[in-house]
């Protein structure tokens, strides 16, 4: 059981030393479960807990106003550190006040007074304070002054360059899901509830359902037609799924849409919360000639996906 802690509230945080990571954590992707695995060994040699501090919002937001979609919400990023083996997750608010602490002062205010820290684990490019202007040289420096140990951890590569919550935002950007979950560790998840739609599916013998995702700040994949493992109200296993996310050019759609089949699947969902996650894109979102075009393509569609799901846990 993680202990979920907004802000530096001292009666919720440890009373003694912790093994500290600060940083957004968005995705808890392969790289950030390397610096939880390094956690963990610095912690047992420690004996101490294990604590996570995540930025909300994300400091972009803060400095130069622009929202970063998410590949995470804070509860899911708590979820996920806990089964990596963190102890602690901090939801540290990120404002204009601690955006202009110098490294110095975050080390000495957040890292030491506030968080206990006897360890602190940082990635590769960790940069902190003002201007970014604290790097892992200074913090070594600091924490031989003032009691803790630093931890470095080298990039975690996949390919040619290192996983990145950026990297996976550009793959799931262009629609590369099966890129984005070599680097998660796991398929990327979407969330939303079932809302009203036009009826078209269910009229060309295809229903789906339509998702208003439950965080808008929810990065969106690329365009296009997926195989899509979703989870229902109620079922005990994952069932089969063909993703269509657009405009629905076939009908002269506008706005952005979230529209899934859950194969061989029937019943009422309207109001309810449909986890969707996403396996494979298949194709681009494309406008038909017509209704039976569009059919016809789509029971292609949900051949390829059926196979393609086939098997899969």
């Amino acid at each position: 059981m993680i202990r979920w802690v907004h802000g530096l509230a001292q009666d919720a945080l440890p009373a003694a030393g912790c093994v500290v990571s600060i940083g957004s954590f968005d995705g808890v992707h392969r790289g950030h479960a390397a610096v939880v695995a390094k956690m963990i060994g610095a912690g047992r040699e420690k004996g101490r807990a294990l604590l996570v501090a995540s930025f909300e919002p994300h400091p972009r937001a803060v400095l130069a106003g622009i929202e970063v979609p998410r590949l995470t919400d804070l509860k899911q990023r708590a979820h996920l550190l806990a089964e990596l083996g963190v102890s602690v997750f901090v939801a540290l608010q990120f404002d204009k006040k601690m955006a202009q602490m110098t490294p110095e002062v975050f080390v000495k205010e957040i890292i030491v007074n506030q968080l206990k820290a006897n360890a602190v684990v940082v990635g590769h490019d960790h940069r902190f304070g003002k201007g970014r202007a604290g790097d892992v040289t200074l913090l070594r420096e600091m924490g031989s002054r003032l009691g803790f140990d630093v931890h470095e951890i080298k990039a975690h590569e996949m390919g040619d360059s290192p996983v990145s919550s950026s990297r996976i935002r550009r793959a799931l950007s262009a629609g590369a899901v099966k890129e984005a979950a070599d680097m998660l560790g796991r398929p990327y998840d979407v969330s939303g509830t079932v809302i009203k739609g036009a009826g078209r599916g269910h009229q060309i013998g295809v229903p789906t359902a339509n998702l208003e995702p439950l965080d808008p700040r929810r990065l969106i994949p690329a365009s296009g037609v997926y195989a899509v493992k979703t989870w229902l109200p109620d079922t005990e296993a994952w069932l089969p799924g063909m993703m269509n996310i657009g405009i629905r050019p076939t009908f002269d759609g506008d706005g952005v849409h979230l529209e899934v089949n859950v194969i061989d699947w029937s019943g009422e969902l309207y109001g309810h919360e449909v986890r969707v996650e996403f396996v494979r894109r298949i194709r681009d979102e494309v406008k038909f000639d017509g209704k039976e075009a569009l059919l016809k393509q789509l029971n292609l569609d949900r051949e390829r996906c059926r196979a393609l799901l086939r098997g899969l846990p």
